[in-house]
């Protein structure tokens, strides 16, 4: 055991609150896992988790090792980055968390672009559920702003604004009344985010809110709430960025075109250390040249 390893799983381990979580993260066994937590409270001379049954939680003297030990990690990696050349080759694991979304119809050519540029990199790609704040446990986490977020553990960056507008499948509206102003839009049923049905509307750019009060499908799946809409299953209200294909093909159309929301915000966030390492600044650099 040394102290580089067992003070990584240390951080791992406060991180998740979970022995089998971490291990897994670290991919090795809960019991390797508690062997080098246990090697390092006896190298300390200190207990640092409370273990019970259901969670492991920072004693006193975990909460005070826990953000020197995590800039230790970033200092030794910044060394390590800084011994090799800045016009190296990017290598290593870069772990994104971003909505289904913002995955699929975004991040995704972004990504594309950014492989091709650094080979050697490996990106890992997870699901963030709609309005989950940040995580340690992702190099880089892309979701919308959140002024109510007021992290001590990240720092953020803005990439774009959008602002979202209603589309519908030219079948749809076809066979219905002609829509001229946002009241008509209570005769029609709405495809709705998991988010958007929690919050129950959104703020349009004037100022007024436009309750979702009627609505017939909720899902988190962007391949989903889009077969709906070309299907013709409802309404939705979308950032036409996330449409381009379906706009393209005239599988969806605008609807009260200048019907818009509030301009929003999409953003990554990432662990506040001393030092970024040098792929998370990069893949920013990258996303904010290219969106």
């Amino acid at each position: 055991m040394d102290w580089l390893t067992a003070t990584r799983s240390f951080c791992v381990l406060a991180e998740l609150g979970s022995f089998t979580k971490a291990a897994e993260h670290q991919g090795i066994s809960a019991s390797a896992m508690s062997k080098r937590i246990d090697w390092l409270e006896r190298h300390l001379g200190q207990s640092l988790f409370i273990r019970t049954t259901r969670q492991v939680n920072l004693t006193e003297q975990g909460l005070h090792f826990f953000p020197r030990a995590r800039d230790w990690l970033a200092q030794f990696e910044a060394l390590i980055e800084t011994a090799q050349s800045e016009q190296s080759e990017l290598q290593g694991s870069l772990k994104i968390a971003a909505t289904q979304a913002v995955g699929s119809s975004v991040l995704m050519p972004k990504i594309e672009q950014f492989l091709a540029q650094h080979p050697q990199i490996t990106i890992h790609l997870n699901v963030l559920a709609p309005g989950e704040p940040p995580d340690l446990q992702h190099d880089v986490v892309i979701t919308r702003y959140n002024e109510s977020f007021d992290s001590v553990s990240h720092k953020g960056t803005r990439l774009f604004d959008y602002q979202m507008q209603l589309f519908g499948a030219p079948e749809y509206l076809a066979r219905c009344d002609e829509i001229t102003c946002v009241e008509d839009l209570a005769a029609h049923k709405m495809l709705l985010s998991s988010y958007y049905h929690k919050v129950g509307g959104v703020v349009l750019e004037d100022g007024r809110l436009f309750e979702f009060t009627n609505y017939n499908f909720v899902t988190d799946h962007l391949d989903a709430i889009l077969k709906a809409a070309v299907q013709g299953i409802g309404l939705l209200f979308i950032a036409p960025s996330y449409i381009e294909r379906e706009l393209s093909s005239g599988a969806l159309v605008p609807i009260l075109p200048d019907i818009r929301s509030e301009v929003k915000q999409l953003w990554a966030y990432y662990p506040k250390a001393s030092y970024t390492p040098r792929k998370t600044r990069l893949f920013i650099e990258h996303l904010k040249t290219t969106l």
